[in-house]
């Protein structure tokens, strides 16, 4: 039974471990206006327009 006791500890610190990583994840996401899941990695010099920008360019 106590092999079973340690399997569960060592699930449980893993799964914390994970939680921790996701919540810094979010934490850094939470700061960005969007995330273009199809973009390239390419710097080809092409404008980059976040919402605040659109908004800016909807009110003038």
């Amino acid at each position: 039974m106590t092999g079973m006791a340690e399997w569960v500890k060592k699930i449980e610190e893993n799964a914390k471990g994970l939680f921790a990583e996701a919540e810094q994840e979010l934490t850094a996401l939470e700061g960005a206006d969007t995330v273009d899941l199809t973009a390239d990695d390419s710097d080809d010099g092409a404008e980059t327009v976040t919402s605040d920008d659109a908004r800016e360019q909807v009110s003038d």
